[in-house]
Parts: C-alpha cells; sequence; structure tokens
C-alpha cells in the first residue's frame, strides 16, 4: 500500500449519473481543494417541453470556486463532457486536462464570450499532480469513442480508481485497447474505493466489439438501391469511421445532417481522431446532383438526439431529408430513456410511407457502448476494491452491480449505493456517506439561455398537467383568521359544479380546524401555518379526485392598531 497514514479526509460526491444514464460528474475534496471529473449532459425525457437539456447543478462549485483546481475530462462521449460549456459559464476552471478529442469538442461547443482555460491533454500512464495532495494516473479505457481514459487517483487519505464510461472491446477499430495492466497495477496499489460504470449490467457476457457492425453496413451500402439515411448519436466517432470507409470502398457520397453531429466530425478530425477525405463529403446545397443510389446520409438531431431528427423525418418535416418508397432507413442506436414507444410509433409511420427500416436486435447495426455483465465482474476483481460505488446507471443498475460485488466477497457495508449529491468519505481507507450537497438537476434551454432548476421545473410540470389551487386568509397579531379562507383554482378541469363547492365548503372548515390545532400546540411560526393549510387541502384534493395541483398558500398578516378613543 502507498501513501498511507492521515488524518485528512478525502470526500468523494456524485453531482450526475446516479439514477439517471447521462450527466455523469464527480467532485473530489481534500485538504480544501476540489477537482471536477467529467460534467455531462443528459437528453431530457419526451415529458419536459421547452428543455434541450438535463445538467448538473454547479451551484456548489459556485460557492466553493476558491478551492476548485481544475477538471479532468475522462473522454468526448456527450455524458461526460457534453455539459461543460455549461460549466464554464458558472464557474471558472483554472485548468482543464483532459482527452484531446474532448477538449477539441468543448472547444467547439463554447460560445465566443466565453474563454477556453488553459489545458492538457491527458496521455496513458503519464502522471501529473492536481494542487498539494491529488496524484492522477490515466488509464486507457476502450468505447464507442477513441481516446477515453479511466482515472487512478491517488491521495494520502486513499486511492480512488474511477472507470468512466468503458467497455472491454478486445478488437477496437484504433487498436488502442484498454489498458489491463494498469487496472491491475492499480489493485495491487492499493484500491480504497472504485466507481465504476453501470448502465450496461442488464446484458450478460461482454459488450460487442464497434467492429462488429462493419459486416451489416458493408451490405447496406454495397447493395443500396435508393437513399440510405443512418440515425446515430452524434458521439459514436468509431461507428463514423466505419461508415466512412464503407462510403468511400463504394464509390459513394455522404451527407452529414445535423449541427451538432458536424461539429462532432469536425471535432474528431482536428484531433486526429477521425480519418476521412473531405472529397466524400456533399454540401446540402448539391444534393440534388448526386443520384439515390450513391448517397448516404448520416443524421442526428439537436445535441445529438437521433430520435428528434427520424421524428422530423417521420412526419415529413425535416428540412432536409425527403423520403421516397424504397429508401433505407438504419436505425443504429437505441432510444433514449424512456422513449421506446415514441420510437415505435416512429418506425410504424415510415413503414405506412414504404420505406424499409433496419434497427433493433439481431440487425447488426448497433452495439451497446458500454461494459456488460462480464466486464463489470472483470473490474471488480483486478481492482479488489476496500469500498465500491456503483455509479453511471439508474436504480437497478446500480442495486444490480452492487449484488454482483456482493457475490465476489465485498463486504455489503462497503458497497454504497448513493444518490446526487451524497458526501462519501474516505478516512483511514474506509468509506461511508457523511451527509449530502444540494444536487439538483439543471433543465437548459438554448435559444433562451435559461437554466430551470428541477424544484422549479417539477412545479412547472405540475401547473401544465394538473393545474394551481390558491388558498387565500389573513390573519391577526394572534393567529386568529379574520378573513378567508377562500379557494380559487385555475387550470383545474376538475373544479366546477356542485360537487367543487361542496369540496371547497368542507376544505375550509378543514383549514380551520388544522389551524386551530397548531395553535393549541403553540405552533404560530407563518411558515408552518402555511405548510399546514397546504398539506391540509392537498390531502383533500387528493382523496376527491385523485389529483395533486400545484397547491399555494396566501397569507396576510392584518396589524392592529390603537384608536383614538383607548388614548
Amino acid at each position: 500500500m502507498k501513501n498511507r497514514a492521515s488524518g485528512d479526509v478525502l470526500r468523494a460526491i456524485p453531482l450526475g449519473g446516479h439514477g439517471e444514464i447521462g450527466k455523469n460528474s464527480w467532485l473530489f475534496e481534500y485538504k480544501d481543494e476540489i477537482i471536477i471529473v467529467d460534467f455531462g449532459m443528459m437528453l431530457p425525457g419526451n415529458d419536459l417541453s421547452g428543455v434541450d437539456l438535463v445538467l448538473p447543478s454547479a451551484n456548489y462549485l459556485a460557492d466553493n470556486q476558491e478551492k476548485i483546481k481544475g477538471l479532468i475530462l475522462t473522454s468526448a462521449c456527450d455524458e461526460t463532457c457534453g455539459g461543460v460549456f455549461y460549466l464554464l459559464e458558472k464557474v471558472k476552471i483554472p485548468y482543464v486536462w483532459g482527452s484531446k478529442l474532448a477538449i477539441e469538442n468543448v472547444k467547439l461547443q463554447l460560445s465566443k464570450k466565453i474563454k477556453m482555460p488553459d489545458y492538457e491533454y491527458l496521455e496513458p500512464r503519464k502522471v501529473f499532480q492536481v494542487g498539494s495532495g491529488f496524484s492522477i494516473k490515466p488509464i486507457q479505457n476502450t468505447s464507442i469513442v477513441p481516446d477515453s481514459f479511466g482515472l487512478f487517483i491517488q491521495t494520502s487519505s486513499g486511492n480512488v480508481l474511477y472507470t468512466s464510461s468503458f467497455k472491454v472491446d478486445q478488437t477496437p477499430l484504433d487498436n488502442a485497447l484498454l489498458d489491463y495492466f494498469s487496472y491491475s497495477q492499480a489493485g495491487e496499489d492499493g484500491v480504497d474505493l472504485l466507481i465504476s460504470d453501470s448502465s450496461n449490467i442488464e446484458s450478460p457476457g461482454f459488450t460487442q466489439s464497434e467492429c462488429f457492425i462493419t459486416k451489416r453496413f458493408k451490405e447496406l451500402i454495397k447493395e443500396m438501391q435508393s437513399k440510405l439515411i443512418i440515425f446515430s448519436y452524434a458521439s459514436n466517432i468509431h461507428k463514423f469511421q466505419i461508415i466512412f470507409n464503407l462510403v468511400q470502398k463504394n464509390n459513394k457520397r455522404i451527407l452529414l445532417s445535423g449541427d451538432y453531429l458536424k461539429m462532432k466530425v469536425e471535432a474528431a478530425i482536428n484531433a486526429g481522431m477521425l480519418n476521412v477525405d473531405n472529397k466524400l463529403f456533399v454540401d446540402e446545397k448539391e444534393i440534388d446532383k448526386v443520384k439515390d443510389n450513391e448517397l448516404v446520409i448520416l443524421a442526428s438531431g439537436k445535441y445529438g438526439n437521433f430520435l428528434s431528427a427520424l421524428i422530423e423525418v417521420a412526419k415529413q418535416e425535416h428540412p432536409l431529408i425527403k423520403l421516397k418508397p424504397k429508401d433505407v432507413i438504419v436505425v443504429s442506436a437505441d432510444p433514449p430513456p424512456g422513449t421506446a414507444r415514441i420510437l415505435a410509433h416512429t418506425i410504424d409511420q415510415l413503414f405506412v410511407q414504404k420505406v424499409q427500416v433496419v434497427g433493433g436486435k439481431g440487425q447488426g447495426v448497433h452495439v451497446l457502448g458500454h461494459a456488460a455483465c462480464e466486464e463489470t465482474k472483470f473490474m471488480l476483481t483486478v481492482s479488489k476494491p476496500r469500498s465500491f460505488v456503483p455509479s453511471h446507471g439508474e436504480e437497478r443498475h446500480l442495486v444490480l452491480y452492487g449484488n454482483i460485488a456482493e457475490s465476489i466477497n465485498i463486504n455489503s457495508n462497503d458497497i454504497h449505493i448513493l444518490k446526487n449529491g451524497d458526501v462519501l468519505e474516505l478516512r483511514e481507507q474506509v468509506a461511508r456517506v457523511a451527509n449530502k450537497i444540494p444536487a439538483q438537476s439543471i433543465y437548459y434551454n438554448q435559444a433562451k439561455g435559461l437554466d430551470i432548476d428541477e424544484i422549479t421545473m417539477k412545479e412547472r410540470q405540475t401547473l401544465s398537467e394538473e393545474g394551481s389551487i390558491t388558498i387565500a386568509l389573513a390573519f391577526d397579531n394572534e393567529r386568529n383568521i379574520v378573513a378567508g379562507p377562500e379557494i380559487f383554482a385555475e387550470g383545474c378541469s376538475f373544479a366546477k359544479g356542485k360537487d367543487w363547492r361542496a369540496f371547497c365548503l368542507g376544505a375550509v372548515e378543514l383549514v380551520k380546524d388544522a389551524i386551530k390545532q397548531s395553535l393549541a400546540r403553540d405552533e404560530k411560526e407563518l411558515l408552518s401555518l402555511k405548510s399546514i393549510v397546504r398539506d391540509t387541502v392537498n390531502k383533500s384534493v387528493l382523496e376527491l379526485v385523485g389529483r395533486r395541483p400545484l397547491i399555494n398558500v396566501s397569507i396576510q398578516e392584518i396589524q392592529e392598531t390603537i384608536s383614538s378613543k383607548s388614548l
């Protein structure tokens, strides 16, 4: 064991990626110094109207600005670096270490008013120091993108192995293998805390290599009789290299559709991670000059969301892609969480238009980008951690990975299923959850430059779906009710007719009774009384109609004045 014996505490805190797939971010705090590892983004669910991205909160970092020593970016995947543009708007980052591809992505995504901090590229096994207490060793990963890393973070209070997003690809397209030796060496040096990717834990065995898709795409491109339109997330650089190679080999041309996709391709070319002849690309203005059976379109949507672009095409609303019978659409991606039914409905619309659709399991056009069950076992066995945190996944993924860890003899007390914001303290090689910091999601709208916190967003959703009810009343100095309660409803379809009037009369009496009981317990604080009124009305509405509208409580205090007669 190295670098032991210290009374200091290392704090590891997830800002995102727990209970969700995406917006991965961690911060590590040691000796009043903070390093941030990754700051990703997540695509919004279909129910979040007006939201482009879901991001980690930067509030804690802004409040502790003076402690921050730098940001480390482990890969160019959107789930690890897609939110950095937002972070740099909110927090001054003194230095960035990152994969070359990740840094090129960030540079292209920044607005003109935000300056890129000084930066340095990560190199496999090249150890560097951050602040006075952190020693960082990058470990080469394999993933859907080239130039990706795990990190071995060493401090005198303990060592953390952070795998980031990974899979064990034994035939990677760029021949850069996962660094088995360095992961094993970390285990020999002593891993006090392992933080590892759990998002594909439900898949048995091993995840297939990115090269697996080559055979099917070779058939599709070689045999195409009409346009071939491929929909994918914008980060899949290895996949794009395979497609570009096949397009060139078969004397076809390719059109890139989607600004975010174009940015990702440009960043990969700038970083030297994507080799392609520019003559291969077709400009949008020249699309009519290329024969249908010679045109391959690679398409993605806003912030790389392939599904939004596919929906536009299916509805015949896409500004560039117009379908013809016999065109072939390839869905080379899994749908964002919670959108499987939307994808199925969209594919139905495409079939009606006599378009062939290729996609889904067994079609050979997509492989998963994260470690499957056996690969996660490999990581546990080679690293031999004292404590373990499953990360980067929804709740079931975290629990399942924890169960696997327990099955290979990691003590259940040393397996920590964290929520965003939980503070895990590593003290004398023992990890324990100590407390929590605010880590609400931020909902971002690009056009308006708005970022809305999670509480406000939930209130807006409730207001749009359930309406709102306001209870207004007035108190005197002794908290006696001198006016009201009155109940007003807005946007509530159920607030009409005799039943509603009867409810209001009953609710008024319940509110009065609840306040009377509160005063009898000598609870006179306005915040407490507001909460009591809100809970009383909320319970009544739920019992009446099974809804949870937004409940507002408006209380006025009427100050008594001394009349002239009493003087």
